[in-house]
C-alpha cells in the first residue's frame, strides 16, 4: 500500500491542534480509525466529522442543504 492515513483532532475555529495520528495504511476506514484514537479521549466528548463517520454516537455530522429545498433552523444550528 502506497498510501498512509493522517488525522488530526483540532478545537472548534481550528485553534489548538488536540492530536495528530500517522501512519496508518490507506486501507484503514475514516471510522475505524476514529474509534482507534477516540480511546484517548472522555468518552463524553463531542466531535464534529464528515461523511466519512455516519454511525459513530459520539460525532456529529453538518447537514447538507437539498438541492431546490432549504433546510430547517435546527439543522443549521
Amino acid at each position: 500500500m502506497h498510501t498512509l492515513k493522517n488525522q488530526f483532532i483540532v478545537l472548534p475555529n481550528g485553534e489548538d491542534i488536540v492530536d495528530i495520528y500517522i501512519e496508518n495504511l490507506g486501507k484503514t476506514s475514516d471510522i475505524n480509525l476514529f474509534r482507534e484514537t477516540q480511546k484517548k479521549f472522555d468518552c463524553k466528548q463531542k466531535f464534529i466529522g464528515d461523511k466519512a463517520y455516519i454511525g459513530e454516537s459520539t460525532i456529529t455530522i453538518p447537514y447538507k442543504k437539498p438541492r431546490n429545498k432549504e433546510i430547517s433552523e435546527s439543522q443549521k444550528k
